[in-house]
Formats: C-alpha cells, sequence, structure tokens
C-alpha cells in the first residue's frame, strides 16, 4: 500500500468514528471534514473516501470481509449489535451478514453520491455538514 493510500486510511479511520471515546477522534461534521480532506483543497473528492482503503483498514482479521464487529467502532456509539448488523444488511448483497469488497464499495459510492447535493463530483463542508450522522436508509 502506497504512502499515501496509508495517509487516506489514517484519516478514514479517524474520521470515520465520531463517538468512539478515545481522544483526538473526530467529534463534528468540520473535524470529520478535515480530517478527510487530505489534499486540503476544500472538498472531499471521490480518492479521499475510497472503499479500497476503507476495506484494508477495517478487515482486521484479513478475511476479506467485514463483519458487523469490525464495523461497530466506526458508528456512532451506543448502537446495539442488533442496529449494527442492520447497518451490514443494507449493503449485504448476498444476504451472508457481512460486507466484501465489492458491497462496500457500492455502498461507500452510493453514500458518497448522496452526500455530493449538487453533483458536482465532490463533497464540500457544508454538504457534509448538513448529512453527518444521518442514515441514508431508515
Amino acid at each position: 500500500m502506497s504512502a499515501h493510500r496509508l495517509l487516506v486510511a489514517a484519516a478514514l479511520i479517524l474520521a470515520s468514528a465520531p463517538c468512539l471515546a478515545l481522544p483526538d477522534i473526530a467529534q463534528s461534521a468540520s473535524e470529520r471534514f478535515n480530517r478527510l480532506d487530505v489534499n486540503h483543497d476544500g472538498v472531499l473528492s471521490r480518492y479521499e473516501t475510497d472503499a479500497e482503503v476503507v476495506f484494508a483498514a477495517l478487515d482486521t482479521d484479513g478475511d476479506q470481509s467485514i463483519t458487523p464487529a469490525e464495523l461497530k467502532p466506526l458508528l456512532p456509539a451506543g448502537l446495539t449489535d442488533a442496529e449494527v448488523l442492520d447497518r451490514v444488511r443494507v449493503a449485504d448483497r448476498d444476504a451472508n451478514d457481512v460486507l466484501n469488497e465489492a458491497e462496500l464499495t457500492r455502498a461507500t459510492s452510493m453514500r458518497f453520491e448522496w452526500l455530493d447535493a449538487n453533483k458536482d463530483g465532490n463533497v464540500d463542508q457544508q454538504e457534509l455538514q448538513e448529512r453527518f450522522l444521518v442514515k441514508m436508509v431508515n
């Protein structure tokens, strides 16, 4: 993995976990935006939310799948295991209760499209602020 991808992975892990009790974790949309905007151009590009990097960072046991337990630390605190499983199932196309790389890629692409309200190919800080911690699907 290139140094750039490692930097993006670290930024994504830190920025995607707004409610962890660890110090120095993004707690707001503004903090998340600043951490994800690794090239500091004022917008989030697709590569700054790359599913391949997220997948590599989340797959802690190296089995090529993301379990609810691997995903849970990146979701808001207080979610039950059942609620985390529901989040996995939204993107789980083969209904095996885990996410493979293709499923995560599809889900992150859909989320990026949803966040990009003005459809300019980037997510600006206002767009992220308006949809921070908002579920795409109820």
